[in-house]
């Protein structure tokens, strides 16, 4: 699931991957690296709250994630 969509992430196509890392999500929602594309793919459709949530939960098991931090903040802020 995850190669999945991350192939479609990589050839620009969010909607297609985003199942996919929904899937990933399902089966290891502590997979910072799926995490971290989730939050890319919610981003490239413009979903900021769904963004959010991930940079929130890769905090929670990485506290010290400094990139989940920032984009955090300036989610947060926008």
């Amino acid at each position: 699931m995850f190669i999945m969509g991350s192939i479609y992430f990589i050839v620009d196509d969010a909607i297609k991957a985003l199942p996919y890392f929904e899937k990933s999500f399902q089966l290891n929602a502590d997979d910072v690296e799926m995490l971290t594309l989730k939050t890319n793919v919610h981003l490239a459709l413009q979903q900021k709250d769904e963004a959010i949530t991930c940079c929130k939960r890769i905090i929670k098991l990485e506290p010290k994630n400094s990139e989940a931090e920032s984009l955090l903040d300036q989610l947060e802020n926008i």
